[in-house]
This record gives structure tokens, sequence and C-alpha cells, in this order.
């Protein structure tokens, strides 16, 4: 119950203004020139306690190396957050991760499954009505030294987005296996205690 009770006060950074990030006449030319196509850019943002952002580093790239720094660029200029809540409550250095899309295309781009997960499980079965693939959005705690602990689910800014509680927890367990996060550097750039999240996509065996 202890344990419960400390993932229970992890947070996150939360996006304050989402839908102001990216404006439909940001695509760059180069982009609309190139006339079809869906590049998306990952994007690891650096949130201090008082929830200014401190910078964005390209963790996946376009491809297109002037997009990622221009998507960097916006970023840092237009994100605002809440900042991340430490285990007991108090404010806390944090790490925002996402992938940004740019679709040019004469018709819509679907890319409500596009994703770039930070963690790949396959299973024989998901629970009564999820489908593969199926997403989880994680969150949860790093100390200096980069171990982690007190997973949860990750709540959506824009929607009201409920992960599966069987996958999560699932989810949380592989995260602890499998992944390493990297902790947060402060503004002396030593490292500190951070809340992150992570993505987990859960497939079924194809047969």
């Amino acid at each position: 119950m202890f344990w419960i009770a400390l993932a229970a006060q992890v947070s996150a950074p939360v996006p304050l203004n989402l839908n102001k990030w990216f404006y439909a006449d940001d695509t760059p030319q180069y982009l609309i020139e190139k006339e079809n196509g869906l590049w998306l850019v990952g994007v690891r943002l650096s949130v201090s306690p008082d929830g200014v952002l401190q910078g964005c580093e390209v963790e996946s790239t376009s491809g297109v190396p002037q997009l990622d720094s221009f998507t960097c660029g916006t970023l840092v200029h237009r994100a605002k957050f809440k900042p991340a809540r430490w285990t007991d409550g108090t404010a806390a250095f944090g790490v925002y991760r996402t992938s940004i899309s740019w679709a040019v295309s004469a018709v819509p781009w679907d890319i409500s499954k596009v994703s770039k997960p930070d963690l790949d499980v396959d299973v024989r079965s998901l629970p009564p009505g999820v489908h593969s693939p199926a997403l989880v959005h994680a969150m949860f705690a790093v100390d200096a030294a980069g171990q982690m602990s007190a997973c949860i689910s990750e709540p959506s800014p824009l929607s009201e987005r409920a992960d599966n509680p069987a996958l999560v927890q699932v989810a949380c367990d592989q995260l602890m296996k499998s992944y390493k996060a990297i902790p947060a550097t402060g503004g002396d750039g030593k490292p500190v205690v951070s809340v992150q999240d992570a993505l987990v996509r859960f497939s079924t065996a194809k047969h």
C-alpha cells in the first residue's frame, strides 16, 4: 500500500497548451513541395520544477535535419507546462517525450495509430475489447542514478483516454525490467531526480 501511495503522488510534466504547439501554416515549404509524405520527430522535452521548458532534444529523427531543428525550436518558444510532481508531491524536474507528426497529402492522413514506442511487448491475447496494437502511456519516478520506481498510467492532456488497468501493470513491470531511463539534469548539468514517461505498445502474435 505504501508503494501505491507513493505512485499516486507522481506526475509527469503536463502540457498546458498542447493545441497551440503547432498550426497548419507552420508546415515548412520544403515539405509542401514534396506533395506527399509523413515525417515523425521524436522529442525529449526537459521541464524545470517551475514549469519552464529548459530544452528540447531530438531522440528520433524525421530524416530531415532542418525539420528536426525547426520542430524543437518551435516547441521551445511555444510549449508551456505544469511541472512534474515527485513521490512526495513536491515540484520536480520532469521529462515529457512525444512524437510530432508532419503530414503532407492531398487527402487527410490517418495518424491515429502512428507511434514510436519505447518498448514493444508481444502477447498471445489482449483484454476483452482491446485491439492490437494497444498503447499504454506510463509515467514513473527516476532518481539521479537512473533507477525507476512508482510507475503508473499517464493521463492524456487533451482527452479522457484511459489505459486498460491490466495492461498498465504489465507495461510498468516490463519497463522496470527492460527500459533504461536517462536521468534528467539540473541547471548545473548534474543528474537530478525527475518524473518521466514512456510509451509501451502491445501486439498480438501474427499467425
